[in-house]
């Protein structure tokens, strides 16, 4: 059982039913020397959830709950108790995820608490929120570009429009007229060919644009 508990790479303590720490991996062992106790620091007599509710700092909300929650295991309230929480170094940011349970099976009451590294989960979802982030900008972007573009669009055609207006009272107004008057004088019949072929055309121009206008009641 000792070897087996040596081989895991979580940091595992086993508490008794008042927190004391009865034994410690090497997982466990190894990473205190890492935080900088001294070489064969032993863990094993410490009162575990003492040390996490006398944590001050910005720890001090991780460490509380989770000395809550082994309490919450050693009291049977729960089957076990999840929780995971950042322990950055100097060397960068770690995540961790920690849990405790209760062995099973007759005698006094024993927990174990295991604390498993999550730092390259933690990145990974990083990674993903901020891709999720960028698609939402992205897709934000794209439909304000597609309102601007539909805005320029009508506003082109509401010019289109204005310009065919233009283009038809003119005709209308300012040339037809006299192109009538020339129609209704005397004139030699080389010329009247020429102001008739000069009104047909007019009228071929300005003939879509009035059945335009007149199918939708813009005249």
């Amino acid at each position: 059982a000792r070897t087996v508990l040596n081989s895991l790479s979580a940091h595992i303590a086993i508490l008794d039913e008042n927190g004391v720490i009865l034994e410690t991996n090497t997982a466990w062992r190894n990473y205190a020397v890492q935080s900088g106790m001294p070489q064969g620091h032993d863990d094993r007599g410490s009162n575990y959830l003492a040390i996490c509710e006398a944590t001050t700092g910005s720890d001090a909300g991780d460490a509380h709950k989770v000395a809550e929650g082994i309490r919450a295991v050693i009291g049977g309230k729960v089957e076990e108790f999840l929780h995971d929480y950042p322990c950055h170094s100097e060397d960068g940011p770690h995540w961790y995820y920690m849990r405790a349970i209760r062995m099973s099976g007759p005698g006094p009451i024993r927990v174990v608490t295991s604390h498993e590294e999550i730092t390259a989960l933690k990145r990974t979802e990083e990674a993903l929120r901020n891709s999720q982030e960028e698609l939402i900008e992205q897709k934000q972007s794209l439909e304000e570009a597609n309102i601007a573009m539909k805005v320029l669009l009508k506003q082109r055609e509401e010019d289109k429009l204005e310009l065919e207006k233009k283009v038809l009272t003119n005709v209308k107004d300012l040339v037809l007229p006299y192109v009538d008057k020339l129609k209704n004088t005397r004139l030699k019949a080389r010329d009247r060919t020429l102001v008739e072929i000069i009104d047909t055309h007019l009228q071929d121009i300005i003939s879509p644009l009035l059945q335009h206008f007149s199918n939708a009641k813009i005249l």
